[in-house]
């Protein structure tokens, strides 16, 4: 590892949106049509906003903790066992997040690009590709994200807005027609859709500037923001609210939809779909480098090779496990809403409290 300081604001900001932007924006029209109608795109805003306060509770606790690693932080408030244990539930929170994403991001290569490969055979390139960048050290993934920023959003942005073509605008309304219970559990799923931005506890002990780091979260909560809006918001006005509670993937269908005029390549959204699998592999490599460097300080291993090693198998076992993607969304649905309010709320605030009671001590201890 490099010495401190050698990560800019913008390699924070490329790492925040290209590891939160997954496959799960494949399957988000059709979850917030089926939960909120017309009121999905309003909903992720308000979960965005969310999200931007949990990265400053994050940030604070950073803070408050001098800027050490994760791990550090982790035994240095909480004592060795449980700093073993809060790692390690969140090293399995991100590798089953990783896994259950690869399993959804195999079946649709199978189902639109790659129709006779076999699941296995793409889920174990995908593991040994993320292994090889992984075994690099951390400087090296952040230049990937830089990099990958702008391959991954300016053709997508410029694609999408073709969808625009044959939309009614009238299909996004009307608005606030479902019931708070509604709003509440559909809140909750938005804010499942920004996970990732935990890989700030990563980043932050190497920033070059520590200042204005709040406005380089602001920038990359509002950026994930919009696109998620713009997808949502393209969804309904092409496919209307009930066709999109049917679709699996809308945002895959819209773009197998759009027509460009002129166009000469057949199939071309093939061409698209290959983009799809940046906007997956980026959220991979950098939770699992994350889970990696958890397990080697969690067992005081000799580097993170060895570490990612370790984890590659239970990434495809878990990947295999379901039998098929009605199970994946099943398992999801009930193991990482746990997991999530466990890494969002629960963590960060144990570690605040914990460093302010062991401040206080010292203090007193001072006295």
């Amino acid at each position: 590892m490099k010495e401190r300081g050698f990560i800019s604001k913008y390699g924070l900001f490329a790492t925040i949106i290209v590891t939160v932007v997954g496959v799960g924006v494949f399957s988000l029209p059709n979850t917030m049509a089926n939960e909120v109608g017309t009121d999905g795109w309003f909903v992720v805003i308000f979960a965005g906003v969310i999200c931007f306060l949990l990265l400053g509770l994050i940030h604070r606790v950073v803070v408050q903790n001098d800027y050490n690693t994760f791990y550090s932080m982790l035994e240095g408030n909480l004592g060795n066992i449980l700093g073993k244990i809060f790692g390690i539930i969140i090293c399995g929170y991100f590798i089953i997040s990783v896994a259950l994403g690869m399993r959804v991001f195999a079946e649709v290569i199978k189902m639109y690009l790659l129709e006779q490969t076999p699941t296995e055979f793409i889920l174990l390139v995908m593991i040994f590709t993320g292994l090889y960048l992984v075994r690099g050290d951390l400087s090296s993934l952040i230049k990937f994200n830089e990099i990958s920023l702008f391959a991954m959003f300016i053709p997508i942005v410029i694609i999408l807005m073709f969808a625009t073509r044959g939309g009614y605008l009238t299909n996004v309304l009307p608005l606030l027609q479902s019931k708070p219970e509604q709003y509440i559990k559909a809140l909750a799923t938005a804010t499942y859709a920004f996970g990732g931005f935990e890989i700030v506890y990563l980043v932050l002990p190497y920033m070059k500037d520590k200042n204005g780091i709040k406005t380089t979260f602001f920038k990359s909560i509002a950026v994930i923001t919009i696109f998620y809006v713009l997808v949502i918001v393209l969804c309904l006005m092409f496919f209307s609210k009930e066709h999109t509670k049917t679709l699996l993937w809308p945002t895959i269908t819209l773009i197998r939809a759009i027509v460009i005029p002129g166009a000469f390549i057949e199939r071309w959204e093939g061409i698209v779909m290959s983009l799809w699998v940046l906007f997956y592999f980026t959220t991979f490599v950098n939770m699992y480098y994350f889970s990696g460097d958890i397990i080697k300080e969690v067992f005081r291993l000799r580097d993170i090779k060895l570490s990612s090693c370790i984890l590659a198998p239970f990434i495809y076992i878990i990947a295999l496990y379901p039998q098929n993607i009605a199970e994946v969304y099943d398992t999801s649905g009930k193991v990482i809403p746990i997991l999530s309010v466990f890494s969002f709320v629960i963590l960060p605030l144990t570690l605040l409290f914990a460093s302010k009671l062991k401040e206080r001590g010292r203090k007193h201890n001072e006295v």
